[in-house]
């Protein structure tokens, strides 16, 4: 338990959500860590979230409720970190809900570890049922360790911006995407690198609710290159070269997929745009010499070789022959 009780911003963006709303509501007024701020964006929602908000907000004064025109989960949490006081802040989806513990255990993980990150794990569920957990243990990172874990993307609790709690000082001079797609993987990376010390906690106290037709049930070529390409070139401007080889391949990859979707649309001028890119990239490559083992697209060819069979024969881009 923290002792000193410090204030824990916790940043609720809320967009179309009724059927779930007060299920996420209630997990975070439940909280036995009661030192919280709890701010509702109301991003412009259609339904009746927006009298929710204020009914909720007439109960406990410790909820704040910002009405807004809808422009986004970016610009909504955005607005919350803008008016938030909190030494700590969190994130929570309005679908999603958490542990009575969530807030308590993150934040004294933190503090005892003089950590700037926290993470727990989290859980898919349909419903309401909230798993038990096993083998609880934490682990510590160091901003490189956390970037490359983060990198090799077998990780989603390294990934979304929910299910952690950060020191509110991380944020300065940093905000999420308006207007993207996978607005998370355009930020996480620079929190993770201004971050001196990370915690993980396998305990689970996350429940994320994924519903169908939401945002990251489909992923196209070109949502994805716009981060991939922003977190290389911005450890590349770092001169970070030790985490480059964790950026390249999929990268590449992605460039490689995005032109053969555009070529198989016709689109000649897309496709000749992502090939100019993908031939700079493999350049990059061969510059910093990367390990064959982490060489895109050889790693998936050999694991799938009617892939390389397809793009010797298919592709209108031509492999380089170091490939």
């Amino acid at each position: 338990m923290v002792k000193n009780l410090p204030l824990v911003s916790v940043i609720i963006p809320i967009y179309n959500v009724e059927p779930f709303l007060r299920r996420c509501l209630d997990s975070i007024l439940n909280q036995i860590y009661t030192n919280v701020e709890i701010i509702l964006v109301d991003d412009g929602s259609p339904d009746n979230c927006p009298q929710i908000c204020d009914e909720y907000a007439a109960k406990d004064c410790r909820i704040v409720v910002i009405h807004k025109k809808n422009g986004g989960l970016s610009d909504a949490r955005n607005a919350g970190l803008d008016v938030c006081r909190g030494e700590y802040v969190t994130f929570v989806d309005s679908d999603d809900w958490v542990d009575e513990k969530y807030v308590d255990i993150l934040l004294d993980n933190l503090v005892k570890e003089n950590a700037d990150v926290c993470i727990c794990e989290n859980v898919k569920t349909d419903g309401n049922l909230c798993l038990s957990n096993r083998n609880i243990y934490t682990k510590s990172y160091s901003s490189a360790e956390a970037l490359r874990h983060l990198f090799k993307g077998k990780h989603t609790a390294f990934a979304i911006s929910c299910g952690k709690i950060y020191k509110k000082s991380l944020f300065d001079h940093v905000r999420f995407p308006v207007g993207k797609f996978h607005e998370d993987e355009f930020t996480t990376y620079i929190l993770f690198y201004k971050a001196k010390k990370i915690i993980y906690t396998s305990e689970i106290l996350y429940y994320y609710y994924q519903r169908s037709g939401s945002i990251v049930s489909s992923r196209h070529p070109w949502d994805v290159l716009e981060f991939l390409e922003s977190r290389y070139l911005f450890f590349k401007e770092k001169k970070e070269n030790s985490l480059l080889p964790y950026l390249l391949p999929p990268l590449c990859w992605q460039l490689l997929c995005a032109s053969w979707y555009e070529w198989l649309h016709d689109d000649e001028k897309k496709t000749q745009h992502y090939q100019r890119l993908l031939n700079n990239y493999i350049l990059d490559l061969n510059q910093i010499k990367v390990a064959l083992k982490h060489r895109i697209p050889l790693k998936i060819f050999n694991r799938f070789p009617i892939i390389y069979y397809a793009y010797r024969n298919i592709s209108p881009i031509k492999l380089r022959k170091e490939f």
